[in-house]
């Protein structure tokens, strides 16, 4: 029996230390209910628990992301809505314009209502918006830019590949004169003054409005101005694609200054040359007139619709406006007028129903990626919880195990310190 060291009291305190520790861990994981409640409860755990739980709080917000989408389509539907009704009122109207008993002093009132729908639908294109964003404005459509400041990009189909196109407009003539529907006018009444009016002007015959003048041409005071732009029959324009082959596309649509340039292969662009096109376009040293245009394949809305980069949705919300729509030349002055407005508001209904249809589908999907994100998250969360939750029933077993032990081993550490006083009955 020895004093100096009690080696017996020593192996008791670390034994009760090792089971105060232990104690003290599985008190904090039934309290807390978390079985990791430090890196160093399980490293590995912990490192993969805190990457899932990114991933679920990503995945919630990215359905906050989509939901609010839907939001977002279901508010541009309901305006959009709006402009159906007035195309199917302009498109009565038209009609009416359009029979033989009435007059054009009749038709001039009719008129006076397609004018104002026609204001009401660029005031809706212009100034609706969401959270402070304007939707329909053509803000959220596909840009494309060109080299020349007279030559705009009005749109192109979402297949485009994006890159660098370019466009020989040669095939335009520019001593061909146009009416404001496209249609080319045999003799033009002009009287040239270039000295007097350096800006390009387009005039027409206050008489006969089906007579135009070429670009840079001055009219006496009184005549009113008119869009010159090419007709659309058998014009082939040799397009260069980024990938280097060239394909020849046709003029498909003439609207105002607008043209549309497609053909077979899924080729579609729609460029708006209003600023005095094609006689102010550089001809190149071949004689050719030739524009570069970029499509960038940027301009819709990106939304975020999954936890991780690049689990992005593209929304294109395409101009509404009387330019986007194509109408912006109607009116239902005169029974042709009436008939040419029938036939481009009947282009505007269909186009503004194809619009809505893909947006209606983008709704769709989203809706889609809202409930299987939610599905995605209920698996993530049920797998986090076998990783990061503590089961109580066995963690209480445990707790109740290194109880008892701490007690047994207060216990003997007192039975232990009691053996050195044993000594001094040797001593007596």
């Amino acid at each position: 029996m020895r004093i100096n060291y009690n080696a017996t009291a020593m192996m008791a305190v670390n034994r009760l230390n090792v089971n105060d520790q232990n104690l003290s861990v599985s008190t904090g994981k039934l309290s807390s209910g978390y079985k990791i409640n430090r890196a160093k409860d399980d490293p590995s755990g912990y490192a993969m628990s805190r990457k899932m739980r990114a991933q679920l709080e990503g995945l919630m917000q990215a359905r906050d992301n989509s939901d609010t989408g839907v939001n977002i389509l279901k508010a541009v539907d309901g305006a959009l809505s709006e402009v159906h009704d007035m195309l199917q009122r302009i498109n009565e109207l038209a009609i009416k314009g359009s029979t033989g008993t009435l007059s054009d002093g009749d038709r001039e009132l009719v008129d006076e209502e397609v004018q104002k729908l026609k204001e009401e639908i660029q005031r809706t294109a212009e100034t609706f918006e969401f959270n402070g964003q304007k939707l329909l404005d053509g803000s959220f459509q596909l840009k494309g830019y060109t080299d020349n400041i007279n030559v705009k990009v009005a749109g192109y189909g979402e297949d485009m590949a994006i890159g660098f196109y370019e466009f020989d407009l040669s095939a335009f003539d520019n001593k061909d004169l146009y009416d404001v529907k496209g249609n080319l006018i045999e003799e033009a009444f002009t009287t040239p003054d270039p000295a007097n009016n350096p800006q390009v002007e387009v005039r027409a015959d206050p008489v006969d409005t089906t007579k135009a003048a070429a670009p840079g041409t001055v009219f006496p005071d009184g005549f009113t101005e008119t869009v010159k732009v090419p007709n659309k029959s058998d014009i082939k324009i040799p397009v260069t694609c980024p990938d280097g082959n060239t394909v020849d596309t046709v003029v498909s649509a003439v609207n105002g200054s607008v043209i549309t340039l497609e053909n077979e292969a899924g080729f579609k662009i729609n460029l708006d040359v209003r600023e005095g096109f094609p006689g102010s376009v550089t001809a190149a040293a071949d004689g050719s007139q030739k524009i570069k245009v970029e499509l960038t394949g940027m301009g819709p809305m990106t939304i975020q619709v999954g936890a991780n980069e690049g689990q992005e949705l593209d929304v294109e919300i395409p101009e509404v406006g009387v330019q986007g729509l194509e109408i912006q030349n109607i009116n239902t002055r005169t029974k042709e007028d009436s008939l040419y407005t029938i036939e481009k508001v009947s282009a505007a209904i269909d186009k503004l129903s194809s619009i809505r249809s893909k947006l209606g589908a983008y709704q769709n999907r989203l809706e889609s990626v809202v409930e299987s994100n939610e599905v995605n998250h209920e698996n993530m969360t049920a797998a986090y919880s076998g990783i990061i939750d503590t089961d109580m029933s066995e963690e209480y077993t445990i707790y109740a195990t290194y109880q008892v032990l701490s007690q047994a081993s207060t216990s003997v550490l007192a039975q232990a310190n009691e053996r050195p006083s044993q000594v001094l009955q040797l001593l007596q």
